[in-house]
């Protein structure tokens, strides 16, 4: 769409640096200095957190046409380790260039606003869907959310392969992998979603 054209024109005028993850590798890691952000060309990236007696939780995870990192707005350092869970392609883009971008640009002020507001929006959707909904409805509204994502990014949000595994997915959610496992055989047996493996319709 037109804001996706928009963020892709202002990424080309940035000095970005183009790579490739294979799955579990991690472009930053918690505790090193981060002063760059990913946009994402393809794949889906996790985003964990160490808890202090060792456990790792998945807080976020991004998709195609989605930023990764953006954290290195608030700290100089990652607070988080990413992850990639599938082949990803990105634009490693750093806090300077795009800070004297924006200074320069208005639009592009606008855009890291905007991409920040999402990322805080979506943390907050996430507590509210483990605090306030039931298993069920808390798996069926993290599949909506995959699906509208993509088709933001121009997807196919009807049918789509799911990056994380069902393990990161309980974790995501705040639930065991059994209960995630038993609500996909519940939207399935009802004939809300069809589940093949990773493969979603």
């Amino acid at each position: 769409g037109v804001d996706r054209g928009r963020e892709l024109s202002m990424i080309g005028r940035l000095n970005v640096r183009h790579g490739a993850l294979v799955r579990g590798e991690s472009p930053y890691h918690a505790g090193q200095r981060n002063a760059a952000f990913y946009a994402l060309r393809s794949g889906c990236v996790k985003e964990v957190l160490t808890r202090r007696n060792g456990a790792e939780t998945v807080v976020q995870f991004s998709l195609a046409g989605e930023v990764v990192g953006l954290g290195c707005f608030a700290a100089s350092q990652a607070s988080t380790t990413a992850v990639a869970v599938t082949a990803t392609r990105y634009c490693r883009i750093t806090v300077a260039s795009a800070e004297k971008l924006a200074g320069e640009v208005p639009d592009m002020g606008r855009e890291l606003l905007r991409l920040l507001a999402a990322s805080v929006t979506a943390t907050h959707r996430v507590v509210a869907s483990v605090l306030e909904r039931e298993a069920l409805a808390r798996v069926a509204g993290c599949l909506l959310d995959i699906s509208e994502r993509m088709q933001r990014s121009g997807l196919d949000g009807s049918r789509f392969r799911l990056g994380l595994s069902r393990s990161d997915l309980a974790s995501y959610l705040g639930m065991t992998l059994e209960t995630v496992s038993r609500c996909l055989t519940e939207l399935s047996r009802r004939r809300l979603v069809d589940v093949r493996a990773k493969d979603l319709r």
